[in-house]
Protein backbone atom coordinates (compact mmCIF):
# COMPACT_ATOMS: atom_id res chain seq x y z
CA UNK A 1 0.00 0.00 0.00
CA UNK A 2 1.21 3.48 -1.09
CA UNK A 3 1.89 6.03 2.20
CA UNK A 4 0.79 9.16 1.47
CA UNK A 5 1.97 12.57 0.20
CA UNK A 6 4.10 14.38 2.77
CA UNK A 7 4.73 18.00 3.42
CA UNK A 8 6.55 19.90 6.11
CA UNK A 9 6.12 23.24 6.73
CA UNK A 10 9.07 25.86 7.79
CA UNK A 11 8.59 29.09 9.37
CA UNK A 12 12.16 30.35 8.36
CA UNK A 13 14.50 32.52 10.45
CA UNK A 14 14.30 36.38 10.74
CA UNK A 15 17.59 38.99 10.07
CA UNK A 16 16.61 42.04 11.43
CA UNK A 17 18.25 45.02 13.75
CA UNK A 18 15.28 43.81 16.07
CA UNK A 19 12.22 41.62 16.20
CA UNK A 20 10.04 40.34 19.15
CA UNK A 21 7.42 37.79 19.50
CA UNK A 22 4.33 39.64 19.66
CA UNK A 23 2.03 37.30 19.10
CA UNK A 24 3.16 36.05 15.66
CA UNK A 25 2.77 33.03 14.34
CA UNK A 26 2.63 31.49 10.25
CA UNK A 27 -1.01 31.80 10.14
CA UNK A 28 -1.56 31.31 6.72
CA UNK A 29 1.16 28.50 6.49
CA UNK A 30 -0.82 26.47 9.60
CA UNK A 31 -4.03 26.88 7.52
CA UNK A 32 -2.29 25.71 4.48
CA UNK A 33 -1.15 22.73 6.20
CA UNK A 34 -4.35 22.04 8.10
CA UNK A 35 -5.74 22.12 4.05
CA UNK A 36 -3.13 19.25 3.08
CA UNK A 37 -3.91 17.40 6.21
CA UNK A 38 -7.87 17.47 5.19
CA UNK A 39 -7.03 16.29 1.42
CA UNK A 40 -4.80 13.02 2.93
CA UNK A 41 -1.10 14.31 3.35
CA UNK A 42 0.95 14.08 6.24
CA UNK A 43 2.15 17.10 7.56
CA UNK A 44 5.25 18.08 9.99
CA UNK A 45 5.72 21.59 10.92
CA UNK A 46 9.68 23.20 12.18
CA UNK A 47 9.73 26.73 13.68
CA UNK A 48 13.01 28.15 13.22
CA UNK A 49 11.70 31.09 15.35
CA UNK A 50 11.22 28.59 18.35
CA UNK A 51 11.58 30.18 21.53
CA UNK A 52 11.39 26.83 23.53
CA UNK A 53 14.12 25.43 21.38
CA UNK A 54 16.36 23.16 24.46
CA UNK A 55 19.42 22.72 22.04
CA UNK A 56 19.28 26.42 21.19
CA UNK A 57 18.71 28.00 24.46
CA UNK A 58 21.52 25.91 26.44
CA UNK A 59 24.43 27.24 23.47
CA UNK A 60 26.69 30.34 25.10
CA UNK A 61 26.77 31.62 21.61
CA UNK A 62 23.37 32.32 21.41
CA UNK A 63 21.75 35.45 23.38
CA UNK A 64 18.72 33.50 25.07
CA UNK A 65 15.53 34.34 24.44
CA UNK A 66 12.88 35.44 27.25
CA UNK A 67 9.01 34.92 28.01
CA UNK A 68 7.43 38.02 29.09
CA UNK A 69 3.60 38.74 29.47
CA UNK A 70 0.35 37.01 27.72
CA UNK A 71 3.17 34.75 25.98
CA UNK A 72 5.22 37.16 24.26
CA UNK A 73 8.70 37.39 24.73
CA UNK A 74 11.85 38.43 22.66
CA UNK A 75 13.49 35.19 20.09
CA UNK A 76 17.09 33.54 20.89
CA UNK A 77 19.62 35.94 18.43
CA UNK A 78 23.52 35.86 17.31
CA UNK A 79 24.55 38.85 15.77
CA UNK A 80 25.21 39.13 12.11
CA UNK A 81 27.39 41.18 10.15
CA UNK A 82 24.71 44.05 8.57
CA UNK A 83 24.21 43.87 5.03
CA UNK A 84 25.64 46.34 3.13
CA UNK A 85 23.32 48.23 1.21
CA UNK A 86 21.69 49.00 4.95
CA UNK A 87 25.23 49.24 6.78
CA UNK A 88 24.94 52.35 7.89
CA UNK A 89 22.63 51.93 10.69
CA UNK A 90 24.58 52.22 13.89
CA UNK A 91 22.85 49.17 15.27
CA UNK A 92 22.85 45.58 15.81
CA UNK A 93 22.11 43.33 13.18
CA UNK A 94 20.84 39.75 14.38
CA UNK A 95 19.71 36.15 12.79
CA UNK A 96 16.40 35.43 15.27
CA UNK A 97 15.80 32.09 15.92
CA UNK A 98 17.23 28.84 16.39
CA UNK A 99 20.52 27.46 16.70
CA UNK A 100 21.41 26.31 12.36
CA UNK A 101 22.16 22.75 13.85
CA UNK A 102 19.10 22.24 15.81
CA UNK A 103 17.52 23.20 12.08
CA UNK A 104 19.39 20.47 11.02
CA UNK A 105 18.72 18.11 13.55
CA UNK A 106 15.28 18.49 13.26
CA UNK A 107 15.78 17.92 9.67
CA UNK A 108 17.56 14.89 9.88
CA UNK A 109 14.89 13.46 12.38
CA UNK A 110 11.95 13.49 9.99
CA UNK A 111 11.03 11.11 7.20
CA UNK A 112 12.06 12.93 4.33
CA UNK A 113 9.31 14.53 2.59
CA UNK A 114 8.07 14.72 -1.07
CA UNK A 115 7.88 18.83 -0.42
CA UNK A 116 8.58 21.50 1.69
CA UNK A 117 6.47 25.16 2.06
CA UNK A 118 7.87 27.75 3.48
CA UNK A 119 6.85 31.39 4.00
CA UNK A 120 8.25 35.05 4.57
CA UNK A 121 6.46 37.92 6.35
CA UNK A 122 8.40 40.79 5.70
CA UNK A 123 9.84 41.77 2.00
CA UNK A 124 13.17 42.86 4.10
CA UNK A 125 13.53 39.52 5.98
CA UNK A 126 14.52 37.45 3.01
CA UNK A 127 18.12 36.79 4.04
CA UNK A 128 16.85 34.54 6.63
CA UNK A 129 14.74 32.88 4.44
CA UNK A 130 17.34 32.28 1.89
CA UNK A 131 19.43 31.00 5.05
CA UNK A 132 16.76 28.89 6.02
CA UNK A 133 16.54 27.22 2.41
CA UNK A 134 20.34 26.64 2.29
CA UNK A 135 20.28 24.46 5.44
CA UNK A 136 16.92 22.55 3.50
CA UNK A 137 18.74 22.24 0.64
CA UNK A 138 22.09 20.94 2.54
CA UNK A 139 20.10 18.02 4.34
CA UNK A 140 17.34 17.35 2.24
CA UNK A 141 18.85 17.52 -1.20
CA UNK A 142 16.35 17.09 -4.26
CA UNK A 143 13.49 18.32 -1.87
CA UNK A 144 11.56 20.94 -3.72
CA UNK A 145 10.94 24.07 -2.11
CA UNK A 146 7.71 26.35 -2.38
CA UNK A 147 7.53 29.85 -0.71
CA UNK A 148 4.40 31.64 -0.07
CA UNK A 149 3.77 34.78 2.06
CA UNK A 150 3.93 38.38 1.83
CA UNK A 151 7.39 38.85 0.59
CA UNK A 152 6.68 36.47 -2.12
CA UNK A 153 3.57 38.70 -3.20
CA UNK A 154 4.68 41.33 -3.06
CA UNK A 155 8.29 41.32 -4.11
CA UNK A 156 7.88 37.47 -6.50
CA UNK A 157 10.81 38.96 -9.29
CA UNK A 158 12.77 39.54 -6.28
CA UNK A 159 11.96 36.34 -4.85
CA UNK A 160 12.10 34.01 -7.77
CA UNK A 161 15.87 35.00 -8.57
CA UNK A 162 17.31 35.15 -4.60
CA UNK A 163 14.91 33.39 -2.09
CA UNK A 164 16.68 29.75 -3.73
CA UNK A 165 13.01 28.52 -3.62
CA UNK A 166 11.86 26.27 -6.58
CA UNK A 167 8.66 28.19 -7.16
CA UNK A 168 6.96 31.15 -5.46
CA UNK A 169 3.59 31.13 -5.12
CA UNK A 170 2.12 34.79 -6.01
CA UNK A 171 -1.75 33.52 -5.82
CA UNK A 172 -3.85 33.42 -2.24
CA UNK A 173 -6.75 31.64 -1.08
CA UNK A 174 -10.11 32.96 -2.40
CA UNK A 175 -12.03 34.28 0.80
CA UNK A 176 -15.17 33.66 -0.35
CA UNK A 177 -14.79 29.78 0.71
CA UNK A 178 -13.91 30.86 4.54
CA UNK A 179 -16.53 28.84 5.72
CA UNK A 180 -15.42 25.47 4.55
CA UNK A 181 -11.92 25.80 5.60
CA UNK A 182 -10.71 23.59 8.43
CA UNK A 183 -8.94 25.09 11.47
CA UNK A 184 -5.38 25.72 11.40
CA UNK A 185 -2.98 23.42 12.27
CA UNK A 186 -2.39 25.05 15.57
CA UNK A 187 -1.83 21.57 17.20
CA UNK A 188 1.85 20.92 14.85
CA UNK A 189 3.38 24.10 17.40
CA UNK A 190 4.76 22.59 20.11
CA UNK A 191 4.87 24.75 22.62
CA UNK A 192 1.50 27.13 22.01
CA UNK A 193 1.32 29.81 24.30
CA UNK A 194 -1.44 31.99 22.54
CA UNK A 195 -3.40 31.15 19.19
CA UNK A 196 -3.72 33.20 16.58
CA UNK A 197 -7.53 34.18 15.88
CA UNK A 198 -9.30 35.25 12.12
CA UNK A 199 -13.03 36.38 11.91
CA UNK A 200 -12.55 37.77 8.10
CA UNK A 201 -10.46 38.42 5.71
CA UNK A 202 -9.88 41.43 3.76
CA UNK A 203 -10.28 45.38 4.71
CA UNK A 204 -12.62 47.92 2.83
CA UNK A 205 -10.34 50.75 3.18
CA UNK A 206 -7.86 52.10 0.47
CA UNK A 207 -4.78 53.11 2.45
CA UNK A 208 -2.02 54.46 0.53
CA UNK A 209 0.53 52.86 2.77
CA UNK A 210 -1.08 49.18 3.12
CA UNK A 211 -1.20 46.32 1.07
CA UNK A 212 -3.75 44.93 2.50
CA UNK A 213 -6.16 44.92 -0.36
CA UNK A 214 -3.22 43.82 -2.91
CA UNK A 215 -2.87 40.45 -0.56
CA UNK A 216 -6.36 39.90 0.17
CA UNK A 217 -8.22 41.60 -2.20
CA UNK A 218 -11.56 39.37 -1.51
CA UNK A 219 -12.98 40.35 1.40
CA UNK A 220 -15.41 37.95 3.79
CA UNK A 221 -17.05 37.18 7.18
CA UNK A 222 -16.43 33.88 9.25
CA UNK A 223 -19.38 32.20 10.62
CA UNK A 224 -19.53 33.46 14.32
CA UNK A 225 -20.12 29.88 15.27
CA UNK A 226 -17.23 28.56 13.69
CA UNK A 227 -14.87 31.52 15.13
CA UNK A 228 -16.65 30.58 18.78
CA UNK A 229 -15.76 26.50 18.06
CA UNK A 230 -12.33 27.82 17.78
CA UNK A 231 -12.16 29.92 20.89
CA UNK A 232 -13.95 27.27 23.11
CA UNK A 233 -11.67 24.22 22.02
CA UNK A 234 -8.41 25.69 22.62
CA UNK A 235 -9.05 27.43 25.69
CA UNK A 236 -8.99 24.13 27.62
CA UNK A 237 -5.00 24.92 26.85
CA UNK A 238 -4.42 28.49 26.32
CA UNK A 239 -5.87 31.51 27.82
CA UNK A 240 -4.29 34.07 25.29
CA UNK A 241 -5.96 34.83 21.86
CA UNK A 242 -5.12 37.46 18.98
CA UNK A 243 -6.37 38.73 16.17
CA UNK A 244 -5.48 38.96 13.19
CA UNK A 245 -8.21 40.94 10.84
CA UNK A 246 -7.09 43.60 9.53
CA UNK A 247 -10.24 45.38 10.04
CA UNK A 248 -11.67 43.34 13.21
CA UNK A 249 -14.32 45.79 14.48
CA UNK A 250 -16.27 46.36 10.38
CA UNK A 251 -19.28 45.08 11.04
CA UNK A 252 -18.90 43.74 14.32
CA UNK A 253 -22.74 43.78 14.88
CA UNK A 254 -22.41 40.20 12.62
CA UNK A 255 -19.28 38.81 12.98
CA UNK A 256 -17.22 39.95 16.17
CA UNK A 257 -20.03 40.94 18.66
CA UNK A 258 -21.71 37.83 18.43
CA UNK A 259 -18.77 36.12 19.24
CA UNK A 260 -17.54 37.99 21.95
CA UNK A 261 -21.21 37.63 23.53
CA UNK A 262 -21.08 33.53 23.55
CA UNK A 263 -17.80 34.00 25.18
CA UNK A 264 -19.39 35.77 28.12
CA UNK A 265 -22.46 34.04 28.07
CA UNK A 266 -20.19 31.06 28.44
CA UNK A 267 -17.53 32.59 31.25
CA UNK A 268 -14.67 31.63 29.59
CA UNK A 269 -11.63 33.01 31.24
CA UNK A 270 -9.44 34.21 28.76
CA UNK A 271 -7.33 37.47 27.07
CA UNK A 272 -8.03 38.54 23.65
CA UNK A 273 -4.79 41.03 22.06
CA UNK A 274 -4.91 43.02 18.96
CA UNK A 275 -1.30 43.12 17.62
CA UNK A 276 -3.18 44.88 14.07
CA UNK A 277 -4.42 48.69 14.57
CA UNK A 278 -8.38 48.38 15.93
CA UNK A 279 -10.43 50.77 13.61
CA UNK A 280 -11.31 53.74 15.85
CA UNK A 281 -14.51 54.89 14.52
CA UNK A 282 -16.79 51.60 15.42
CA UNK A 283 -15.67 51.90 19.02
CA UNK A 284 -19.18 53.07 20.98
CA UNK A 285 -19.66 52.91 24.16
CA UNK A 286 -21.42 49.48 23.67
CA UNK A 287 -18.35 48.29 22.08
CA UNK A 288 -16.23 48.41 24.18
CA UNK A 289 -17.85 47.69 27.52
CA UNK A 290 -18.17 44.38 25.23
CA UNK A 291 -14.52 44.43 24.29
CA UNK A 292 -13.94 44.75 28.28
CA UNK A 293 -16.09 42.68 29.70
CA UNK A 294 -15.23 39.29 27.13
CA UNK A 295 -11.56 39.43 28.41
CA UNK A 296 -9.69 41.96 25.62
CA UNK A 297 -6.49 42.95 27.32
CA UNK A 298 -4.10 44.09 24.88
CA UNK A 299 -5.62 47.12 22.68
CA UNK A 300 -4.14 48.71 19.59
CA UNK A 301 -5.57 51.76 18.37
CA UNK A 302 -4.82 52.91 14.28
CA UNK A 303 -4.98 56.85 15.28
CA UNK A 304 -2.09 57.19 12.67
CA UNK A 305 -1.82 60.91 12.78
CA UNK A 306 -3.36 64.38 14.09
CA UNK A 307 -3.14 66.11 11.25
CA UNK A 308 -6.40 66.39 9.30
CA UNK A 309 -5.05 66.84 5.91
CA UNK A 310 -2.97 63.76 6.30
CA UNK A 311 -6.09 61.78 7.86
CA UNK A 312 -7.88 62.61 4.81
CA UNK A 313 -5.02 61.42 2.75
CA UNK A 314 -4.38 58.32 4.04
CA UNK A 315 -7.88 56.35 4.11
CA UNK A 316 -10.56 58.87 6.10
CA UNK A 317 -10.54 56.59 8.28
CA UNK A 318 -10.78 58.61 11.87
CA UNK A 319 -10.13 62.33 13.14
CA UNK A 320 -8.86 63.17 16.34
CA UNK A 321 -12.32 63.94 18.16
CA UNK A 322 -13.53 60.61 17.03
CA UNK A 323 -9.96 58.97 18.46
CA UNK A 324 -10.59 61.03 21.71
CA UNK A 325 -14.32 59.80 22.13
CA UNK A 326 -12.61 56.49 21.29
CA UNK A 327 -10.41 56.59 24.30
CA UNK A 328 -13.41 58.25 26.73
CA UNK A 329 -15.37 55.26 25.50
CA UNK A 330 -12.47 52.73 26.56
CA UNK A 331 -12.07 54.61 29.79
CA UNK A 332 -15.40 54.26 30.87
CA UNK A 333 -15.52 50.73 30.33
CA UNK A 334 -12.85 49.90 32.24
CA UNK A 335 -9.76 49.83 30.59
CA UNK A 336 -6.55 51.28 31.75
CA UNK A 337 -3.76 53.41 30.09
CA UNK A 338 -2.11 50.32 30.67
CA UNK A 339 -4.40 48.56 27.76
CA UNK A 340 -4.61 51.20 25.61
CA UNK A 341 -1.77 51.76 22.85
CA UNK A 342 -2.38 54.02 20.03
CA UNK A 343 -0.14 53.26 16.37
CA UNK A 344 1.31 56.67 15.07
CA UNK A 345 2.82 56.22 11.61
CA UNK A 346 6.59 57.87 11.25
CA UNK A 347 8.15 59.22 8.66
CA UNK A 348 5.81 58.87 5.40
CA UNK A 349 6.50 61.15 2.22
CA UNK A 350 5.67 64.33 3.73
CA UNK A 351 5.49 64.15 6.90
CA UNK A 352 7.30 66.47 9.57
CA UNK A 353 8.89 65.69 13.14
CA UNK A 354 7.17 67.90 14.51
CA UNK A 355 3.38 66.50 13.02
CA UNK A 356 4.55 63.24 15.00
CA UNK A 357 5.49 65.58 17.86
CA UNK A 358 2.12 66.68 17.81
CA UNK A 359 0.68 63.14 17.85
CA UNK A 360 2.58 61.88 20.33
CA UNK A 361 1.26 65.09 22.67
CA UNK A 362 -2.33 64.36 21.68
CA UNK A 363 -2.08 60.65 22.34
CA UNK A 364 -0.39 61.16 26.11
CA UNK A 365 -2.98 63.93 27.39
CA UNK A 366 -6.13 61.33 26.28
CA UNK A 367 -4.15 58.87 29.17
CA UNK A 368 -2.91 55.93 26.26
CA UNK A 369 0.36 54.72 24.97
CA UNK A 370 1.48 56.19 22.07
CA UNK A 371 3.41 53.71 19.35
CA UNK A 372 5.42 54.69 17.10
CA UNK A 373 5.40 52.95 13.33
CA UNK A 374 8.26 54.04 11.29
CA UNK A 375 7.50 53.42 7.68
CA UNK A 376 8.24 50.92 6.12
CA UNK A 377 7.78 51.45 2.19
CA UNK A 378 5.75 48.82 0.75
CA UNK A 379 5.57 47.50 -2.71
CA UNK A 380 2.33 47.91 -4.87
CA UNK A 381 0.49 50.34 -2.48
CA UNK A 382 0.49 54.16 -3.53
CA UNK A 383 2.75 55.67 -1.25
CA UNK A 384 5.41 53.20 -2.17
CA UNK A 385 6.04 55.39 -6.08
CA UNK A 386 6.16 58.67 -3.81
CA UNK A 387 8.54 56.79 -1.61
CA UNK A 388 10.55 56.25 -4.93
CA UNK A 389 10.85 59.57 -5.74
CA UNK A 390 12.74 60.82 -2.75
CA UNK A 391 14.14 58.08 -1.56
CA UNK A 392 18.04 58.00 -2.25
CA UNK A 393 18.12 54.47 -2.25
CA UNK A 394 16.84 51.49 -4.31
CA UNK A 395 13.87 50.70 -3.08
CA UNK A 396 12.34 49.10 -6.22
CA UNK A 397 15.02 46.34 -5.88
CA UNK A 398 16.40 45.73 -2.45
CA UNK A 399 13.86 44.72 -0.27
CA UNK A 400 16.67 44.91 2.78
CA UNK A 401 15.68 48.87 2.13
CA UNK A 402 11.81 48.76 3.12
CA UNK A 403 13.38 47.80 6.46
CA UNK A 404 11.55 50.26 8.96
CA UNK A 405 14.45 50.71 11.67
CA UNK A 406 16.79 51.51 8.18
CA UNK A 407 14.03 54.56 7.50
CA UNK A 408 14.93 54.55 3.87
CA UNK A 409 12.72 58.17 3.30
CA UNK A 410 15.43 59.70 5.60
CA UNK A 411 15.88 63.78 4.38
CA UNK A 412 16.86 66.61 5.18
CA UNK A 413 13.06 67.71 6.36
CA UNK A 414 13.18 64.44 8.37
CA UNK A 415 16.39 62.88 9.83
CA UNK A 416 17.32 59.85 11.14
CA UNK A 417 18.48 61.89 14.54
CA UNK A 418 14.62 63.25 14.11
CA UNK A 419 13.51 59.88 14.21
CA UNK A 420 15.65 58.28 17.01
CA UNK A 421 14.32 61.44 18.77
CA UNK A 422 10.75 60.97 18.47
CA UNK A 423 10.82 56.94 19.39
CA UNK A 424 12.44 58.36 22.82
CA UNK A 425 9.81 60.90 22.93
CA UNK A 426 7.38 58.24 22.83
CA UNK A 427 8.95 55.94 24.95
CA UNK A 428 9.77 59.05 27.66
CA UNK A 429 5.39 59.58 27.26
CA UNK A 430 4.44 55.97 28.00
CA UNK A 431 6.45 56.09 30.85
CA UNK A 432 5.26 58.62 32.38
CA UNK A 433 1.82 57.28 31.84
CA UNK A 434 -0.02 56.96 35.67
CA UNK A 435 -1.03 53.47 34.97
CA UNK A 436 -4.75 52.90 36.42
Amino acid sequence: MSRPPSVLLVNPWICDFAAHDLWAKPLGLLQIGALLRRGGWEVGYIDCLDRHDPDTNRRGDVLAPTFQSFGTGKFPKVPLDTPEPIADIPRRFYRYGIHPDSLRQQLLKIPTPDLVLTTCMMTYWYPGLQQTIGVIREVLPGVPVWLGGVYARLCPGHARKHSGADLVFTGYLPARDLDTWPAPALDLIPHLEYAPLLTGLGCPYRCPYCASPVLQPEAARRNPENVFSEIEHWQEKISDFAFYDDALLIDARESLMPVLRRVIQNNLKIRFHTPNGLHIRPLTPEICRLLFDSGFETVRLGLETTVESQQKNWGGKVDTDMYLSAVDNLTAAGFSSRQIGVYLLCGLPGQTPEQVAGAIRVVQQSGARPQLCEYSPVPETALFEEAKKISAFDLENEPLTHNNSFFACRRPAFTYPDLVSLKETARMARRGLTVV
